[in-house]
């Protein structure tokens, strides 16, 4: 999986080179590096006329993009470009190690920064203007101060009162206060105008145009549970209070509109191409230019303006193909890498969010559920392999302070703003808490169930009413600013009567006991599905619905590679083949007055190959429908290290 980053360059077109060179002839730029910023005269009053102050305003507000634009070292480049993604004129392509090799931000435009925000401010306090306020949450946000903005934007006082909801929801994101930010972006959506419904409620741009269709052409009800369930489910940690995929999703909207009538950065004309790459992409983490070698002709600007993104960005979004039916979602389905993901996000509070090895399995007691899940982190897994930060580049969200008064920590991540994720060690977690979860999120809403723990590597254990879920086993160390997570569909239907059912075949760790129950084996639990192919493990399951003294023909066996993502347990009815000799077969009789039965065996596979593989385990009672289970697991040469990790 390709996990490098992303950047976003402009201007870039699908039509043709010339049509590149007409973009960057008509660009707005700054005539000259030596340009200096123009501060408004100190003893100007201002217009009494309220259009001519929001005329000036703009014309400051343009002057003040042109000017950061200027500020911008450029740097030659030679080659011809690539792309990895085009949207009309923008050019996207992935990073890798130079993502974040972008010049801090020249102090002089942190100045212009703070002399546009005064005149901004001193604007609004005359003219109650949309635009005004909404410039002045950007530029406070901009120059470090988001508690500022959301202030500003909770004190708005405007006629349209849904604009205030959005930029305070804005500010309240940007700081961190996801919950707060989810309750002004839903009062921002109660009072929301007719015009801006198609912007707010429905998918545009985040999904493919394929499932854009799809959602158009719902019913009204079913919409609204599609975009439930696409929110549900994209939170990145349900061990985080609130949805900040979802909040952040809203923040970007809100930028778009504050960007769609002003001056910006890549000084072109606003159109739908930079709209779609904001919403899909996320605002910069900061600016770089390139500059190609004249060619002479003395009619061109070779200047290209380059946005960087968050160097742990990953596509969090839950797979619009599963939308239908989350509960069907298969592991390893999602997080994706920036080139698979259609949309991108960074979870500030674990920019570097790895996976989680798991095992997770079904056991049925009663008309309920209990599923039970082990963990650790992966060793293997990897969001990115550069410094997510660099201390050279100050607050990569604005200039640093030209007063020196400092950024107020790093807005990448929570935790110890004296401590960079650079300097962290990822492997083995010492000295820094730990917070562990398993969840079941309904497919269409209700409680979500939960149990939550503190050590690193372990077995959790949680119940819930029979039904359609999508499980999350979740890792979180703050101090670190990383995270682990695993997630896929759990489904438990009732058993028919006179039905034989079987549980999930679950693994044992590497020299565990021989159990007699589930309650001996569960402590045991391998957390993962790595295997080797001369260790002798232990596999258990249960059986469910055999009457007193049933027999029954248990046969395990194996098969090359993995079920398939969107098969169903019974299609492997039948591929179990009692003459090959990676099977084996038995007679089983249930004990009397039980109708639940535990049974382990203890296997080897010296015969396998390394690589993927399916274990199955068919129940057949005569007369009736064979029960099935399937678990993919991995054979190595060695036997994987299953020691616990350090705590």
């Amino acid at each position: 999986m390709d996990s490098r980053p992303h950047r976003l360059r402009i201007p870039a077109t699908a039509a043709s080179f010339a049509l590149l060179t007409l973009l960057l002839l008509m660009a707005p730029t700054s005539e000259a590096q030596g340009q200096t910023w123009q501060e408004a005269p100190s003893g100007a009053s201002a217009p009494a006329d309220s259009a001519e102050t929001l005329d000036r305003l703009r014309e400051m507000q343009a002057g003040f993009e042109s000017f950061r634009e200027s500020r911008i070292p450029p740097r030659t480049r030679t080659g011809a470009f690539r792309c990895d993604v085009r949207i009309g004129r923008i050019c996207h392509w992935f990073g890798g190690a130079d993502e974040t090799d972008f010049p801090p931000e020249p102090v002089e435009t942190g100045m212009a920064r703070r002399e546009l925000l005064g005149a901004l401010s001193g604007g609004f306090a005359g003219v109650r203007h949309p635009w005004i306020l909404g410039q002045t949450v950007q530029y406070l946000i901009e120059d470090g101060r988001p508690s500022a903005a959301a202030q500003t934007a909770e004190a708005c006082g405007l006629a349209e009162p849904w604009w205030c909801h959005a930029l305070q929801g804005y500010a309240l994101h940007v700081q961190g206060e996801v919950p707060a930010a989810e309750r002004a972006f839903a009062r921002a959506l109660d009072d929301l105008p007719a015009q801006e419904e198609a912007r707010w409620r429905t998918p545009r741009f985040i999904l493919s145009p394929e499932m854009r269709r799809t959602f158009e052409a719902a019913d009204p009800q079913e919409r609204d549970r599609l975009w439930s369930r696409l929110w549900r489910f994209s939170d990145p940690l349900f061990l985080v209070e609130g949805n900040d995929r979802l909040t952040e999703h809203y923040a970007r909207i809100v930028l778009a509109i504050i960007r769609e009538d002003a001056g910006h950065p890549f000084q072109l004309a606003w159109e739908e191409d930079l709209e779609e790459s904001l919403i899909r992409y996320g605002r910069e983490i900061g600016w770089s230019r390139t500059q190609r070698p004249s060619m002479g002709t003395g009619l061109q600007d070779p200047r290209t303006i380059v946005g960087h993104h968050h160097p742990g960005s990953r596509g969090y979004l839950f797979p619009e193909e599963f939308l239908v039916s989350p509960a069907d979602v298969p592991p390893e389905a999602w997080i994706t890498a920036p080139r698979e993901a259609r949309t991108w996000y960074a979870a500030p509070y674990a920019p570097d969010f790895r996976g989680l090895e798991t095992q997770v399995a079904r056991f049925r007691r009663g008309d309920s559920l209990l599923v039970v899940g082990a963990y650790r982190p992966d060793p293997a897994s990897a969001v990115v392999d550069v410094d997510l930060v660099s201390d050279r580049q100050g607050d990569p969200f604005a200039g640093r302070d030209p007063f020196d008064r400092g950024s107020g920590g790093d807005p990448f991540r929570r935790g110890n703003p004296e401590t960079s994720p650079a300097e962290d060690d990822h492997g083995s977690g010492e000295d820094t808490v730990a917070l562990a979860g398993l969840f079941l999120v309904p497919e269409d809403g209700g409680e979500v169930r939960r149990i939550e723990g503190v050590d690193r590597e372990g077995v959790l254990t949680l119940r819930a009413p029979a039904g359609r879920y999508v499980s999350s086993l979740e890792l979180l160390d703050e101090g670190l600013g990383a995270a682990w997570r695993a997630r896929q569909g759990v489904v438990q239907v009732e058993l028919e009567p006179g039905q034989v059912g079987v549980s999930d075949v679950i693994v044992l760790g590497s020299g565990a006991p021989f159990p007699d129950t589930l309650d001996d084996a569960l402590p045991h639990l391998r957390p993962g599905i790595r295997v080797g192919r001369d260790e002798r493990f232990v596999v258990a399951w249960e059986v469910y619905g055999m009457g007193v003294a049933d027999e029954a023909r248990v046969t395990l066996g194996f098969t090359q590679g993995r079920p398939g993502f969107l098969r169903r347990v019974g299609e492997f009815l039948g591929v179990v083949d009692p003459d090959a000799p990676l099977e084996i077969s038995f007679r089983d009789v249930a004990p009397d007055e039980v109708d639940t039965v535990f049974r382990a065996l203890e296997v080897s596979l010296p015969q396998l190959d390394p690589g993927e593989y399916t274990l199955h385990v068919e129940v057949a009672v005569p007369g009736r429908e064979p029960a099935l289970s399937s678990r993919p697991i991995v054979v190595m040469d060695a036997a994987p290290d299953t020691e616990p990790m350090g705590r």
